[in-house]
């Protein structure tokens, strides 16, 4: 008996050691990706072509659909998504047939290194992708070991409510140099069931709260804070989760100040009160409130550098036969987009939420914005200010974000 003890001893120590020595060499002290998040206003018109391409409209239910992504947005798509997910970096090299991904994820303090670096070998099928390789930092997996656990993580990810109707819908992905093209079958209720399973009954009723809200406040034309203070007095008294009370609180304020039916984003809406139809206003004008908050809204559900990316490039489209690019605009999207990051951050989203209930005033969440050039042709922006990112225009944005990092709200 002692002897087997021994043994099973010495059997468990010596598995224990192995984990041990596996992780000291799959943890690694360095990332092998540590890129910067940049999204161009380019990209973000090329995504929003891609986007209109597969408008409902244009699809017939249970038809094949195609969708090409060139390879620099496959590489900026998976680096967006490592850093908005797990706080890291990532790349995306394409090949005929192959794909090969780095992920590299901090870690949390521990004695053996700070990054997880991942790098996935992806195989073209006749349908979806396989894992082909794997390696965790110095430890490279054999393929059967890869390929089971790319088999088990697209299993998972049909079981889930959020993501299986989406993998459901797609049919193919092609793999090439020149980028990826994905095969999907179209179906009319995909939209509905991926919102239905990412909805969940706290955020119904949280949306239905700010839907009666707004609802109860009457006025045919009402300056964004006589919107904006009540439904964050409403969050406030909630207690509970200030983040998700003032993501919820954002999303229905953005679209009654669209004018879009919050049915659009939840089709149970339809049965609740319906706030009436009015102008909204924020400096007398019934454009900055838009911008506000649709920038407010991306930073909540997405982040600041998207809705960054997506103000700017609104303006320079406008400056090609538009209103015009407008300083002014960008002074409203990026005061949306700083409220907007407050509201759903851990550490300043009760507060912000406190400041807002306690009652604001336009110029606490808007910065002077009388003095900004505005309404200017592609022309005219060339003559005054060169090109995005040229000396002249980064003396305009850094004097746009310290009047922004000035407002009273955000203090």
């Amino acid at each position: 008996m002692r002897l087997l003890f021994t043994l099973v001893s010495l059997l468990f120590t010596g598995l224990l050691i192995g984990v041990v020595a596996l992780v000291a060499v799959a943890v690694e002290d360095v990332p092998r990706l540590d890129r910067p998040i940049v999204i161009t206003p380019q990209q973000i018109a090329r995504a929003k072509r891609i986007v209109e391409g597969q408008h409902p409209s244009k699809r017939r239910e249970h038809a094949l659909a195609t969708m090409a992504l060139p390879p620099e947005d496959v590489d900026l798509a998976v680096n967006y998504l490592a850093n908005r997910f797990a706080h890291g970096g990532a790349g995306a090299t394409l090949s005929d047939g192959a794909a090969h991904v780095t992920v590299s994820v901090p870690l949390p303090s521990n004695p053996f290194g700070s990054w997880l670096n991942i790098e996935a070998g992806l195989a073209e099928t006749e349908t979806l992708p396989r894992l082909q390789s794997l390696r965790i930092g110095g430890v490279p997996l054999p393929g059967r070991i890869a390929a089971a656990i790319g088999d088990t993580v697209l299993e998972q990810l049909r079981r889930r409510p959020d993501t299986g109707p989406g993998i459901e819908a797609l049919q193919a992905v092609r793999f090439a140099a020149g980028g990826v093209k994905v095969v999907y079958t179209w179906s009319d209720d995909l939209v509905d069931r991926t919102r239905a399973a990412t909805v969940t009954p706290a955020d119904r009723a949280r949306m239905r709260r700010y839907q009666e809200q707004l609802a109860a406040i009457p006025g045919a034309r009402v300056a964004l804070p006589e919107l904006l203070v009540p439904l964050m007095r409403r969050a406030a008294q909630q207690g509970g989760d200030a983040a998700a009370e003032n993501r919820a609180a954002l999303l229905v304020l953005t679209m009654h100040v669209l004018g879009h039916r919050l049915e659009m984003v939840e089709p149970e809406a339809r049965g609740w009160p319906h706030p009436p139809r009015r102008v909204v206003t924020l400096a007398g004008r019934d454009d900055f409130p838009k911008h506000f908050m649709v920038s407010a809204a991306l930073a909540a559900f997405a982040d600041t550098t998207l809705a960054d990316a997506i103000g700017l490039q609104k303006e320079i489209e406008d400056s090609r036969g538009g209103s015009g690019f407008s300083f002014n605009d960008i002074a409203a999207d990026r005061a949306g987009t700083a409220f907007g990051a407050r509201a759903v951050e851990p550490g300043t989203a009760a507060a912000l939420q406190a400041r807002v209930a306690a009652g604001v005033g336009e110029s606490d969440i808007l910065p002077a914005t009388a003095d900004l050039p505005e309404f200017m042709s592609e022309k005219e922006f060339i003559a005054r200010f060169g090109s995005v990112g040229a000396p002249a225009y980064r003396r305009m944005m850094d004097d746009i974000e310290g009047r922004v990092a000035a407002l009273p709200v955000l203090r």
